[in-house]
C-alpha cells in the first residue's frame, strides 16, 4: 500500500554508565516473553523489548531511562492473573460488521481504554475504511486504514481488533476496556531469592501491577522484610492500589445478521416460532441461546424475543417480548440485530453472557440501571458472581437485550479513599514498603498512548533524578516532568490531595497540585507504612538508613575472624575498639556525612557507631554487638507565615 515519503528520525533514550549501588531500582513485571526470574541489567528501553516483549513493566522501565539516564535491573515474572477483557460496547456500531476483539499470543499485555471510530465508511474486505483508533480513552488517537484486511493487532498490546463480514457506518464506535497481567506471591518470593543470589544492591523495588488490597501489600512486605533478616540487603518497595477510573459499565455486545438472506416466519406455538434464513449461518454470525434479538424490515413480524434454540439457518423464539411470529415470507430487507439477556427479579440482575467480574463490578459497589422498562433503580451490591449480580430488594420481573439496557458504577472520590484507607489500614508499621494512591498520565516512550499510570511511577523516577535525601516532592524542583492530572480541557481529573483530601491521612503517597502555582502536579508527600509520627515514616529516610545499615553490615562483617587482643576480663582492648570502630565511621562518614552527589548536601547529619564495651570475646561463639546513632536530616513540612500591614 502506497504511502506518503518522509523522513523519520528514531530517539533512544540510552542510560549512562551503571548505577551501582542506590543508583540502581530493580523492577519486577509480568512479562509474555522470557519470564524466567532472572535479574538482569538493561541500559535502553529497546534492549529490554528484544529480551521480554512490552509489558507495563517495560513501559514503567521506558520512561525511568528516558528521565534518569540511569540502567535498571529487570525481572521478568510469570504472567499468573491473565489480563481480561472488561466492558465492551457496541451499541454504537449500525452498520451490519460486528466488531470482536480477542487478545494476542502472549494475551492483553496493558490496562487499556480504547475506542474503535469509523471515520470512512464502507465494506469490509474493500479497500475504503479508514479507522480512528485510541488505547487511551481518546486523549490521542491513530488513523488506521483497513483496506482489505478483516483485522487490526495493535502494535506492542497483544490486542487484536476483528470486523466480521458486513458494513461500517461513519461515526460508528465501539469501545472496549482490558486489564493488565499481574503476578502472585511466589513470583514476588521468587524475585527476592534471585536477587538475593546476586550481590547488586538496589535502592528500591518496582513491582508493576496494582496491589487490591492488604493481602497482596502482604506479600511485598513480607518479601523486603525476609530480605532484611535473611539476606542482610535493606531496600523500599514501591506500589500502588487499585484504580477508580474507568468507571464499571456493563458491556453491552452485538450481533448481527450478515449478508442479505431472506427470511420466513413461522408460527409453531407458544416457545417454538422460527426465523428461517435463505443463506449464511447465525452460529457463524454469534448468536446464541437466550439472546434478546430485535427484528426489523418485515411487515407482521418486526418483535422482540428470547433465543431458546440456534441452527446454522433457523432460529427458535421463546416467548417474545413485544409480540408472537405469525406466518410470513420470503422476506428480504429483514435486519436482525441480538444481544445477551438480562433478566431482572426481586433481588438479582442475572446475565446469559459477558461477566460482571470482567466487567469491574464488586460486592459493595452502587449500581444504577437504565434502558430498562421496570428496572431504572440504583442498588448496592451484596453478593456478586460473574452472571448474577444480588442486590437488596427493588427490582422488578423483566427482560430485557444488553444492547439497550445500560449498568453503571457510582463511586465516588471520597467513597474510593475511604475504600483504600479501610482496605489497607492493617499494613502498619511497615517501614519498607510506600503505597501510592491515584493516577496521572504521561505518553508512553514505546507505544506513544498516553496512558494513564500509578502514582507511584513518577514518585520513583522523580526521586532517582535526586540522590537519597533529598525528597521527591520538593517543590523547588518543579512539577513533575511531563505527567498530567489535567483533561484535555484543563480540568484536574485525578485524585488531587489537595481538594480531594484523605490520601496522606491515610498514609498513601499521592500526587497533588499547588494552591498558587507553579501550575503542574507534584508529590504531596511520599510516605511509608510506619506508625504514625515515626521519622521512617518518610521514604527518604529510609533510604538514608537503609544505606547506614548496608555500610555497618558491609563493614562489621570484615570482623569475622579477627583475633584481637583482649582484656583479662575477655572484653576487647581500648585501642583495638576504637581501631574498629574507626573504620565503621570512617565508611558512614563517606556514605552518609560527605556531600555525595554534587550540589546535594550531606545525606544525613550524624552518623556514629560504637561498639559494646562489655562484650567478653575468650567464649566460643564470641558476639560483638554494636549501636548506631543515626539523625536523618531535618525536612520542612510546613511554612507559616504572618503578614503584618502598616
Amino acid at each position: 500500500m502506497a504511502s506518503l515519503p518522509s523522513s523519520t528520525v528514531t530517539v533512544s533514550a540510552e542510560a549512562g554508565p551503571s548505577a551501582g549501588g542506590t543508583g540502581y531500582i530493580a523492577v519486577f513485571g509480568c512479562v509474555g516473553t522470557n519470564a524466567d526470574v532472572t535479574p538482569r541489567v538493561f541500559a535502553t528501553a529497546k534492549s529490554l523489548l528484544a529480551q521480554h516483549g512490552y509489558s507495563p513493566a517495560v513501559d514503567y522501565c521506558a520512561h525511568h531511562i528516558e528521565t534518569t539516564r540511569k540502567p535498571i535491573l529487570f525481572v521478568g515474572l510469570p504472567i499468573v492473573t491473565a489480563a481480561t477483557l472488561g466492558r465492551e460496547n457496541a451499541s454504537g456500531v449500525l452498520g451490519t460488521s460486528v466488531i470482536s476483539v480477542a487478545a494476542g499470543a502472549a494475551g492483553y499485555l496493558d490496562e487499556v481504554d480504547a475506542s474503535v471510530t469509523v471515520t470512512t465508511a464502507g465494506t469490509i474486505g474493500a479497500n475504503g475504511i479508514v479507522l480512528s483508533i485510541s488505547m487511551d480513552g481518546g486523549r490521542t488517537s491513530k488513523p488506521v486504514r483497513l483496506g482489505t484486511a478483516t483485522s487490526y493487532t495493535v502494535p506492542y498490546l497483544g490486542i487484536v481488533i476483528s470486523f466480521a463480514a458486513g458494513t461500517l457506518l461513519a461515526k460508528d464506535v465501539y469501545t472496549f476496556t482490558t486489564t493488565a497481567p499481574l503476578w502472585d506471591s511466589a513470583g514476588i518470593a521468587a524475585a527476592r531469592v534471585a536477587l538475593a543470589a546476586q550481590q547488586k544492591a538496589t535502592r528500591s523495588w518496582m513491582p508493576i501491577g496494582d496491589v487490591a488490597n492488604a493481602t497482596q501489600a502482604g506479600y511485598l512486605t513480607t518479601a523486603v522484610n525476609s530480605f532484611e533478616t535473611s539476606n542482610k540487603r535493606f531496600v523500599l518497595a514501591r506500589t500502588n492500589v487499585r484504580d477508580r477510573l474507568p468507571l464499571a459499565s456493563m458491556s453491552r455486545v452485538t450481533v448481527r445478521m450478515s449478508g442479505t438472506p431472506t427470511l420466513t416466519f413461522l408460527e409453531v406455538g407458544a416457545g417454538s416460532d422460527t426465523i428461517t434464513r435463505s443463506a449464511g449461518s447465525f452460529i457463524a454470525d454469534g448468536f446464541a441461546i437466550d439472546d434478546v434479538i430485535t427484528v426489523a424490515g418485515s411487515v407482521s413480524n418486526n418483535v422482540t424475543a428470547v433465543v431458546t434454540g440456534v441452527a446454522a439457518t433457523v432460529l427458535t423464539l421463546g416467548a417474545a417480548v413485544a409480540d408472537d411470529l405469525v406466518n410470513e415470507g420470503p422476506v428480504s430487507s429483514c435486519t436482525i440485530v441480538g444481544s445477551n439477556r438480562l433478566l431482572f427479579a426481586a433481588t438479582t440482575a442475572t446475565r446469559s453472557g459477558g461477566s460482571w467480574l470482567s466487567d469491574g463490578f464488586a460486592v459493595g459497589d452502587s449500581v444504577t440501571f437504565g434502558g430498562t422498562a421496570s428496572n431504572n433503580i440504583a442498588v448496592t451490591i451484596t453478593v456478586l458472581t460473574a452472571t448474577v449480580l444480588t442486590f437488596a430488594a427493588g427490582g422488578a420481573a423483566e427482560t430485557i437485550g444488553t444492547r439497550t439496557a445500560t449498568a453503571v458504577k457510582g463511586e465516588t472520590m471520597a467513597a474510593w479513599v475511604a475504600s483504600m484507607d479501610s482496605a489497607f489500614a492493617s499494613v502498619d508499621a511497615q517501614k519498607r514498603i510506600d503505597i501510592g494512591m491515584g493516577r496521572l498520565r504521561k505518553p508512553s516512550p514505546i507505544t506513544g498512548w498516553d496512558f494513564r499510570r500509578p502514582v507511584a511511577w513518577p514518585a520513583s523516577i522523580r526521586e532517582y533524578t535526586k540522590d537519597i535525601h533529598i525528597t521527591n516532592w520538593r517543590v523547588q524542583d518543579g512539577p513533575l516532568d511531563g505527567w498530567s492530572m489535567l483533561d484535555l480541557d484543563g480540568n484536574v481529573v485525578e485524585y488531587d490531595e489537595r481538594s480531594d483530601g484523605g490520601g496522606l491521612a491515610g498514609r498513601f503517597t499521592c500526587a497533588t497540585t499547588l494552591d498558587n502555582g507553579p501550575n503542574g502536579a507534584f508529590i504531596a508527600t511520599s510516605l511509608t507504612r510506619e506508625s504514625e509520627g515515626s521519622l521512617l515514616s518518610y521514604t527518604h529516610n529510609v533510604y538514608v538508613a537503609n544505606v547506614a545499615c548496608t555500610v555497618v553490615q558491609q563493614v562489621t562483617t570484615q570482623f569475622i575472624g579477627l583475633t584481637p587482643p583482649l582484656n583479662t576480663d575477655g572484653t576487647l582492648q581500648a585501642a583495638s575498639r576504637s581501631k574498629l570502630e574507626t573504620r565503621v565511621n570512617n565508611a558512614l562518614a563517606r556514605a552518609l556525612l560527605t556531600e555525595f552527589v554534587p550540589g546535594e548536601g550531606a545525606r544525613a547529619s550524624l552518623a556514629v557507631w560504637r561498639m559494646s564495651t562489655t562484650d567478653v570475646l575468650n567464649v566460643v561463639g564470641a558476639t560483638v554487638t554494636g549501636a548506631a546513632d543515626l539523625r536523618v536530616n531535618g525536612t520542612i513540612v510546613n511554612v507559616v507565615t504572618s503578614v503584618r500591614v502598616s
